[in-house]
This record gives structure tokens, sequence and C-alpha cells, in this order.
């Protein structure tokens, strides 16, 4: 429990008779981001505005009875003013409760970035846009009136921050992700005070059901556009194009190419050490070894590095029968579809890799490297992270045939068994700079080619890669894009979240 106050050791709230005491309230499933749980004490800390600041949370399941113990429990206990719900993989400003209570209003929440289905006509498969939790009704007519909340079938369209005034306004629905609510809204409104109606297609969620009974209260919501969250959520960075797109540029030689479905490879898939992964990354491995005649071998590496994977998998190969000549690397951020297999093992090239999206330096950039000319001279030497340039952007369409690359990202890459065992012995395991990973592979590649004298191949097959990223980043992106096709004349925007 925290009391703000000043150098003087008295409350540094507004004077008020009654000075706010909030409720921090985090709904969980056990854990949370520790960036969130950063951003909440540096919130604490900053806050002036209330006399009195708990931190609760709670991990019942499902979704809505967590919110409701919350609830529950500050009801009973009369003393608190407020209650804030955070989301525990959200990173909230040190400013945001101050500012939110400055508004002095019974329901006051902030724009969270979130993903969601794309809109369209029922039945279509529309993917994943991102986008906020703001919502009006989809009928302009209903938009400012009440809607019962056990009414599933009265939907929302969501806001993106460009259809935001410049100054707090209120609408029809928010999640509750970042919102705070005053005592006065939970004791008017019945229990239960979140509920989930409906399907999954047409359903209500938990915090839409509290916010419709509010609003039927007689409560507004108000949301202040300047005061947003970040929101970590696992994305699939190699098709980040959909989250702005229903289409997206694709190249035509996997359609064209004929898989070859009769060479025995080494299947070797990093797992964490926690020893959780993808199931749908489960699914397609034990699909191609089931289905592949006893031309696939499975290895599960247990490691939380390339490198550790790659020298385990070294310290086994003696026991795996030499007929399999090549070893898939599947990374734990990897979900490969079934035909990635057959079709990487057409080419006939020492390092074959896939096509995939990662963070490499902060920015969202192809999985593969090219040099300078000037750095080529400098032989391993100049494996510095300066020397090596990612792509931001691929005319995929274009892209009719596999390509050369001077380094490529081997957590998605078919090598030659015998290339591997004469390679690894000589690349340091330890190379310094902010990824090691990155650098081993990169050294990994020079000294392949350096030993074969071809370079990687590089071919245009995407395949799904996912990492943990800020959504806020994301959703800037998606409003430069919207501009950009508002005027055609502004430079092409990069993936830098």
């Amino acid at each position: 429990m925290h009391q703000p106050l000043d150098s003087n050791g008295e409350y540094r709230g507004s004077g008020s008779a009654e000075p706010p005491r909030v409720v921090v309230a985090v709904p969980s499933t056990g854990q949370i981001h520790h960036a969130c749980m950063d951003s909440i004490r540096e919130m604490i800390r900053h806050t002036r505005r209330a006399a009195e600041i708990a931190f609760w949370w709670d991990n019942d399941r499902p979704h809505d009875r967590c919110r409701n113990a919350l609830i529950e429990r500050f009801v009973a206990d009369g003393r608190w003013t407020h209650l804030l719900f955070i989301d525990t993989d959200e990173v909230v400003g040190p400013d945001t409760l101050d500012r939110l209570l400055a508004h002095d209003a019974p329901i006051a929440a902030a724009p969270v970035p979130c993903t969601f289905q794309r809109y369209g006509l029922p039945g279509d498969d529309h993917g994943v846009t991102i986008g906020t939790n703001v919502m009006v009704f989809d009928e302009v007519a209903r938009r400012g009136s009440v809607i019962d909340a056990d009414a599933p079938d009265r939907g929302y369209r969501r806001l993106d921050p460009d259809d935001f005034p410049d100054h707090p306004f209120t609408c029809d629905a928010v999640g509750m992700g970042l919102c705070l609510i005053h005592r006065r809204v939970i004791e008017r409104v019945e229990r239960p005070w979140c509920a989930f109606v409906g399907d999954g297609d047409t359903g209500v969620g938990e915090d839409i059901y509290f916010m419709r009974k509010a609003r039927a209260a007689g409560f507004d919501i108000l949301i202040d556009p300047h005061v947003m969250p970040d929101h970590y959520k696992p994305i699939d960075l190699t098709h980040l194009d959909l989250l702005f797109s229903d289409k997206i540029p694709v190249s035509p030689w996997p359609r064209l190419q004929t898989p070859d479905d009769c060479r025995r490879v080494i299947v070797a898939a990093r797992v964490p050490q926690t020893g959780w992964m993808p199931i749908r990354s489960a699914d397609v491995l034990q699909e191609w070894e089931l289905n592949g005649a006893g031309r696939v071998h499975l290895e599960s590496l247990r490691a939380d590095t390339f490198r550790g994977a790659v020298h385990e998998l070294l310290r086994r190969l003696p026991g795996i029968d030499n007929s399999f000549s090549r070893v898939l690397f599947i990374g734990d951020d990897v979900v490969p579809h079934s035909k990635s297999l057959g079709l990487m093992a057409s080419v006939d090239a020492p390092i074959v890799a896939a096509l995939t999206r990662t963070l490499i330096d902060g920015h969202i950039c192809w999985s593969h490297w090219h040099r300078d000319a000037a750095d080529g001279a400098n032989g391993m030497d100049g494996a510095g992270a300066g020397s090596w340039h990612a792509p931001q952007n691929i005319n995929l369409p274009q892209t009719t045939e596999p390509f050369d690359a001077d380094a490529v990202d081997l957590s998605c890459a078919m090598i030659d068994r015998s290339l591997l065992e004469h390679v690894l012995p000589r690349v340091p395991v330890d190379d310094p700079g902010p990824n090691p990973d990155h650098a081993f592979m990169q050294r990994f590649c020079q000294t392949a080619t350096k030993i074969t004298g071809l370079r990687p191949h590089v071919v245009p097959l995407t395949v799904e890669r996912r990492a943990e990223i800020g959504l806020r980043g994301l959703l800037n992106l998606k409003m430069r894009l919207k501009s950009q096709f508002r005027d055609q004349s502004l430079p092409a925007v990069s993936y830098a979240p």
C-alpha cells in the first residue's frame, strides 16, 4: 500500500475533503509481465492526486470471475473510492493515474492498442487487424444510446487513434484493460458486474457487459486519448502485413516449386528450458514424423539459445544414422507449415533458409543479412553488428527464385549434416554484442562460405515467426500507413515499431 506524500510528509492531493483512495486491480492468469509490474510501481510512486493506493490481484478463471472477485473485494472495503483495472501485459505511463483522476469522471479509460478480427461480411475469413479497445455501435442511429447488457447481437465498431478528437470524449463501450471506475458506478450496477454472454462470434465480453450495465445506469464513459499504454502480445512478424490488409504480397515460387519428399532429414526443434512450445508447431512436427515413412528423424533440443541447441545436436549426431544427410532447424518462435520441409529440401545448397521476419536492433527485418563490399574484405574480423544489414522490405511478387545472402538466421534453415559437423567446432560460441545468437549465425555462415565457396540460399517461402512486441508501435505504424495512403507523395514507411 502506498500513500503519496510531499517533502513535508503531507498528502500531495488536490485539497479535496475526500481525496481519492485507489485500488490498482490486476486480473491475471497467475503471471504478470515484468515491464507491466515495473510501470505500475513507477506510476504509484509518481501519483500525486491519490491519498492512498493499494495493489490487488486475482487469478480466478474464467476472466469474468476474476474481475468480479476483485470488484467484490472492493465493494466490501468501503474506504476505497476508485478501482483502476490494469491488464498484466500492459505498460502504463507514470502519470496515468493522475491524468485519469483529473477528469473526476465516473468512468475514465484509456485507449488500449489491441488485435481483433477484421470487419467484413458474415462467414468471410477476415483475419486479424490492429486498433484500439474504444468502441461505438455499428448502427450509427444507436450511437450514444443504451443497449441491453445481455444483447450479444448489438455489435461495435472499434476506433483508430485518427478517429479520436484531440480532447477527452465519450464512447459507447471500452475494454477494461486500463479503466478507472468510481465506487458510485459499481454500487449502482447490479450483480453480476462482469459476465460473458453469447458465443465466440457474436458474444459480449465481460468488460463490454459491465459497460452496457453502467451506461444503462446513467453513466458516461470518458476516454482520454492522450493516455495510451503499450500492450505486449505475440505477433507473427513474417506476415505482419496481414494486420493492415486482408491481402499480402507473396512469391509465386512455393506454388510452382515441386517439393522433395525423398530426402532423409533430421528436424531439430529448439524448445526453451520452460518446456513449452506452440501447439501448432508440435502438430506440424508430428505430421512430418508420422507421414515421413522413416525419412524424418525428430530431435527436441532443450536450450534457451540457438547456440546451445546446435551444440546439443552436435553431441547427439554420432547416435543418429548417417543416412540422414540434412538438418532442418526450427526455432522455438517459428511455426512451420506442412509444406515447408519438402520445399526447402528441394533446393540443393549447403544452407537453405526460409523467409522469416524478426527483431534486429529494434527493427522488424527479414532475417538474413548482406554486407557492404568494403566489409567483405575484412574477413571474419568484420562480423560486428555495424557490418551487417538486414532488409526491411522485399518485393515478394518479383522474387521468383531463391537468392543468396551473406548470412541467414538459422532458426528456420536446412543445413548439410557434414557441413554442420565440420563448421561448428570452428565457430566461437561466446560472441560479443547485443545479440550473441545473431553474431554466432553470421560467423557460422561466413565459415561455411569459406569452406564451400557458396553463400547461403534464401528461398522465397514465408514461414510464420512470432515475437512478443508492443502493439502501440504497430498501431503507430498503421496510422502512418493510413496517412501514406491518403498522401501518396509520402516516402515509404519502414517497420520500426
